[in-house]
């Protein structure tokens, strides 16, 4: 076995997702199973050790330690037989199971454990005569899931869990929204599809069912060999891992001083500096100051990135969305939706929109410039139509630079710019200046000239 304390701080991340630390100790008896016999081995541990060798897999583990916390995770490994495979991680393991009781997937995993023993201490194990729990790897023939982001719109079932050979079984697929999704067909590993459902069949090798639906609560697109897509929608959904989502979001524009302060330009005081608040024993606050930072103001190349974001999408966002052939979204109803904050991409969930109808300037005058996606990267535009439940790009005066094309596609850094503009070579103007050449006594709103240095101000 090997040491592997990665999984150590796994374990205690989603520990901490269950309950709070306290002074007890809870003592963890847990067993694992390969299930049936002779048909594929396991490992376990409570996550400081991985396997290292064949030699580490059995057939059945005890995972015993304890914790401050009444929650944990077991860490497990399925190795399936030659001609088997993986059906996945069960509660039982006898010819009754059923897809209610699998725990987790995949070959590496970690499964969610309990315990009601404690102590006040941990001088003496206590470890309770008889495992809280045992969960099995069962291996079989034939297994059976949902496609890619589906997981949750239908319950499955077989009929023999841990199936073989000549067994002749039954797959089922039970939308739990009969309204918004419906049963559209099976595919197996060689590309058939079965719309039957219930299917019977015969095994006689080993394969997989994936179930595929439809329905108005269904969204699927095609990325085909692999594309960026625009994308809004008035629903949330949750993105599977083969697909990756991308915002243009407002880039900071701060720096910190050598002693360590976060400097950024207040409006309020019309200049750059920081605040230091002091509280009473109480918390709360007495004094706030602020200290006018009287160094340089470095350059800021650009006010927007290109970022990636997680696995969930929320309604009414406006993103970029990156995949590789067909890809299924269970789309979910916000009364209120929540979009990302700080997005400079714009929605066209309610309706397609015209460039040409939209506004030049926004509240404070500033112009706007609109871009859209040309299925690589976002290009200027003043006219066209952005279609339904695609995005847009919207920038002012306030984003820069604004060059003609804002990369997307082949943005190695994920900045989401073509061409930065040249630093000057050395200061042309000594004071503070506006973008059209006036000069002030003080930076104002938008793009400064401050000794010949560019500097936004926000």
């Amino acid at each position: 076995m090997k040491k592997f304390y990665a999984f150590i701080l796994f374990a205690v991340i989603s520990v901490s997702a269950f309950a709070e630390a306290d002074d007890n100790y809870y003592w963890f008896f847990n067993k694992v199973e390969a299930s049936p016999t002779g048909k594929g081995v396991i490992y376990a541990s409570d996550g400081s050790v991985t396997p290292e060798s064949e030699s580490d897999y059995v057939a059945s583990l005890d995972v015993k330690f304890n914790a401050h916390y009444s929650s944990g995770t077991i860490s497990a490994w399925a190795k399936p037989a030659a001609g088997y495979q993986l059906a996945g991680w069960f509660t039982s393991a006898t010819d009754e199971t059923t897809m209610a009781e699998k725990v987790a997937d995949g070959e590496e995993t970690s499964i969610a454990v309990t315990t009601e023993v404690t102590t006040d201490n941990d001088t003496q194990e206590y470890y309770p005569f008889e495992p809280d729990a045992t969960y099995y790897a069962i291996f079989a023939k034939v297994k059976v899931n949902a496609a890619a982001g589906l997981e949750d719109v239908a319950e499955l079932s077989i009929s023999k869990v841990a199936n073989d050979t000549g067994d002749k079984i039954t797959l089922t697929a039970t939308p739990y929204d009969a309204e918004s999704v419906q049963f559209d067909y099976w595919s197996d590993s060689k590309g058939n599809k079965i719309t039957e459902n219930p299917y019977t069949l015969t095994v006689s090798g080993v394969e997989t069912y994936t179930a595929h639906f439809k329905g108005d609560g269904i969204l699927t697109i095609d990325f085909g060999e692999g594309k960026y897509l625009p994308f809004s929608n008035e629903c949330s959904t949750i993105l599977n891992p083969d697909v990756v989502g991308y915002r243009i979001e407002e880039q900071s524009q701060t720096f910190f001083d050598d002693n360590n302060n976060e400097i950024a330009f207040d409006e309020t005081q019309n200049a750059w500096g920081y605040w230091t608040n002091v509280y009473d024993d109480a918390g709360n606050l007495e004094s706030s100051t602020f200290t006018k930072y009287e160094g340089e103001i470095p350059t800021f190349d650009t006010s927007y990135k290109l970022s990636q974001f997680g696995y969930a999408y929320n309604a009414g966002d406006a993103v970029i969305l990156y995949s590789k052939g067909l890809q299924s979204f269970a789309l979910t109803p916000e009364e209120e939706p929540s979009p990302w904050r700080g997005s400079l991409l714009q929605p066209t969930c309610e309706g397609a929109v015209n460039i040409a109808d939209l506004p030049t300037k926004d509240d404070d005058g500033n112009a706007i410039t609109y871009y859209t996606f040309n299925g690589q990267d976002f290009v200027k535009a003043t006219t066209g139509t952005v279609a339904k439940d695609q995005c847009y790009l919207m920038l002012t005066a306030e984003q820069y630079p604004q060059p003609d094309k804002i990369l997307v596609a082949n943005s190695d850094l994920l900045v989401g710019i073509e061409a930065v503009p040249a630093k000057p070579a050395a200061p042309q103007f000594v004071g503070i200046y506006t973008i059209d050449g006036k000069q002030v006594t003080a930076p104002v709103k938008g793009i400064n000239i401050v000794n010949g240095k560019k500097v936004w101000i926000k």
